[in-house]
């Protein structure tokens, strides 16, 4: 976990220096700090989730659909305590009996208040990490940003960053799962049931991997598995290729995708190219 008091000791000193490069290696070790506090909390859940599957690239954008589609308390403050209970105790069964017990802190998992965040990380990023692009009005170019406005911008973050005092932090799904693995790759796939919609694309998880499924449920309220392709014949021997559907997704127009039949070993060029479709009233 982050040492959140030691990410603020090194801005802080930087801070001091008060120089062209000192602010601006400050602005730097703040966005990349808030970045950090983002990813870590991804990547506790991360198995659950494919990069491929993410809407946003932004840090908060990846961990607000985090909680949105696997743990709905990443971004949110509690305690953890814990209580002996001996096996020949009384199981408690209501709150007032439960909050009787003699608990032992564990630690606190900080809020994180994701739209503030985005806000300071946006902000630090303006002032201080890019060199406006000129027009005919703009003033001679600058290396470096306003001194002043950085300073505000770091000091804004540090306060930001005072406030994530936790020492714990949990992720994952708690409640039940559905399982099976990549049909190719044989990665394990887990997804909470109570975010499966009627009918979910999931990616594989493996990064090096390409397949995707598709995940409906069935009359006797489980759930079919459909692996997502493309087929088409071979030109030889007429047996039906199959390619993973997210293999065409960053094709170019005119570019060429080779194919080669497991069948006979036929090669077979797929260029990527428009389709008409007549729309008959």
């Amino acid at each position: 976990m982050l040492k959140i008091s030691k990410r603020i000791e090194i801005i802080k000193s930087l801070l001091d220096e008060n120089t062209n490069q000192s602010l601006t290696y400050a602005a730097l070790e703040c966005r990349l700090t808030l970045e950090y506090i983002c990813y870590e909390r991804f990547k506790l859940s991360c198995s659950y989730l494919s990069e491929k599957d993410l809407n946003g690239w932004r840090p908060r954008d990846v961990v607000k659909q985090m909680s949105e589609e696997v743990d709905e308390d990443i971004n949110k403050g509690f305690t953890i305590s814990v209580c002996k209970h001996a096996s020949g105790d009384k199981v408690p069964k209501t709150r007032t009996e439960y909050e009787s017990l003699e608990y032992n802190y564990l630690g606190e998992q900080s809020a994180l208040k994701l739209n503030r965040l985005h806000s300071l990380w946006q902000a630090i990023s303006n002032v201080a990490l890019h060199i406006p692009i000129p027009n005919i009005k703009s003033e001679e170019l600058n290396i470096y940003g306003n001194n002043e406005q950085i300073s505000k911008k770091v000091t804004d973050i540090l306060k930001f960053l005072s406030t994530l005092n936790g020492n714990i932090l949990m992720g994952g799904s708690r409640g039940e799962t559905f399982n099976f693995e990549c049909f190719f790759c044989e990665t394990p796939i887990k997804k909470p049931f109570k975010y499966l919609a009627s009918a979910s694309i999931v990616n594989c998880i493996n990064p090096n991997c390409g397949e995707s499924y598709l995940i409906e449920p069935d009359s006797e309220n489980e759930f079919e598995i459909t692996r997502r392709v493309i087929k088409f014949p071979c030109h030889n021997c007429k047996l039906d290729l199959e390619i993973p559907s997210n293999t065409f997704n960053n094709l170019r127009f005119r570019q060429v995708l080779n194919a080669t039949c497991g069948n006979c070993n036929a090669s077979t060029d797929l260029i990527m190219s428009p389709m008409i479709k007549e729309n008959i009233q």
